[in-house]
């Protein structure tokens, strides 16, 4: 299969084809977090683990490196996308990709800090 068709195949299905993978298989577990390409750097994704670590991740050829990338799992913490603080996920409020730890920082972000004052 080439490249560009594994990219449209795979790619923004991470979690989908995970869940269902987890839902075939019970002893996987579904993780979120980084996937580091060697190409395109790091990216949010989502995998299966099984019961003794190893990865398997069913959208792996969306990526240039093919899964052969580091893959880091999500834990909980995020960084203000303005300000750089870092804090529990649930305690910020998001934008698109971006993260903020308060109205102000998102104000500012946003170029309207003026209002803020």
């Amino acid at each position: 299969m080439s490249e560009e068709s594994d990219y449209l195949k795979y790619r923004g299905k991470c979690k989908e084809m995970s869940e269902e993978l987890c839902a075939q298989d019970p002893t996987l577990t579904l993780v979120r977090g980084h996937y580091y390409c060697h190409v395109w750097g790091e990216q949010p994704h989502w995998w299966c683990t099984k019961p003794d670590g190893t990865i398997v991740d069913p959208t792996a050829k969306q990526f240039p490196s093919n899964g052969s990338g580091a893959y880091v799992e999500f834990d909980g913490y995020v960084s203000c996308s303005e300000c750089g603080k870092e804090g529990k996920e649930a305690d910020f409020s998001f934008e698109s990709n971006y993260a903020f730890c308060s109205n102000r920082c998102h104000m500012y972000f946003v170029g309207l800090g003026e209002f803020c004052k």
